[in-house]
């Protein structure tokens, strides 16, 4: 029977995704990790996978605390959102990860005062293309400071 799992998403430094970090400076290089395990009949069926790696504020108060400037406006923002498409399947146990060279860098475009303070957490989500299989990971908490 085919499956698709996400047994853990996490923050960590990119020269270590096994091992994961809940406390960031601006500085620190910063991952998003999603390990996944997958039935071997997807892999032998050469299916592909859409993946979604997040970064969420958890305050969704109106305050412009997380937020973006798009044309002149202001735009509060929970999460930001880095997309994968159509990444084939390879090993049916494997991690995957979107990094940044710091965590500064991976919240440049987010404006505000909580942009790199405050506790924040990541998850992720893994869709099967062409099935009815998804996956999504539950809660890491980080906290990040200047």
């Amino acid at each position: 029977m085919a499956f698709v799992q996400i047994p853990a998403a996490y923050a960590a430094d990119p020269a270590d995704v096994w091992s994961p970090k809940s406390y960031f400076d601006s500085s620190d290089p910063f991952a998003i990790v999603m390990r996944v395990q997958i039935s071997s009949d997807l892999v032998k069926a050469g299916l592909s996978y859409d993946a979604v790696f997040q970064m969420v504020t958890p305050r969704l108060d109106p305050d412009y605390r997380w937020f973006i400037a798009l044309e002149l406006r202001a735009y509060t923002l929970p999460t930001k959102d880095v997309h994968w498409d159509n990444e084939p399947f390879r090993y049916d146990n494997f991690a995957t990860s979107v990094s940044w060279a710091s965590y500064g860098d991976a919240v440049h475009e987010i404006l505000g005062p909580e942009r790199q303070k405050g506790l924040f957490f990541v998850r992720g989500q893994i869709d099967v293309i062409g099935t009815n299989l998804f996956a999504h990971s539950d809660e890491f908490w980080y906290k990040a400071v200047p």
